[in-house]
């Protein structure tokens, strides 16, 4: 059987669920009971919010990570540069082979033209 219990953190006044299941412990015979973690419980809404186990803290960065942060920034807008350059590229390349492969076709089809005289 499970049911749903609520426990208020003291220190946060946060208010969690968790699910609770009873079983019978065979090594201490007698019954035993399991929670899994639902959630936070909405103060104004008494709704249960499903979170990790781990609720993560505002982000707060050193200035180290905010550097790292911002390298890696502009690392992303030189590589969607070079993206665009290379993707002009190969609609330029595509062009001449299209053109490259219509100019094979008619210069078979001239060769067949002329031995067929």
């Amino acid at each position: 059987m499970s049911c749903i219990v609520y426990q208020t953190d003291k220190r946060t006044g946060i208010k969690y669920a968790y699910e609770s299941f009873s079983y019978w412990d065979k090594d201490k015979q007698q019954p035993r009971s399991k929670r899994k973690y639902m959630g936070r419980v909405d103060p104004e809404t008494n709704e249960i919010i499903h979170t990790d186990k781990k609720v993560k803290k505002a982000n707060v960065s050193s200035a180290k990570d905010q550097k790292e942060l911002s390298r890696l920034y502009d690392e992303i807008l030189s590589k969607d540069q070079e993206i665009s350059v290379l993707q002009k590229r190969i609609s330029k390349l595509e062009k001449r082979c299209s053109v490259l492969s219509e100019a094979i076709r008619k210069i078979g089809s001239i060769a067949e033209d002329n031995y067929s005289v």
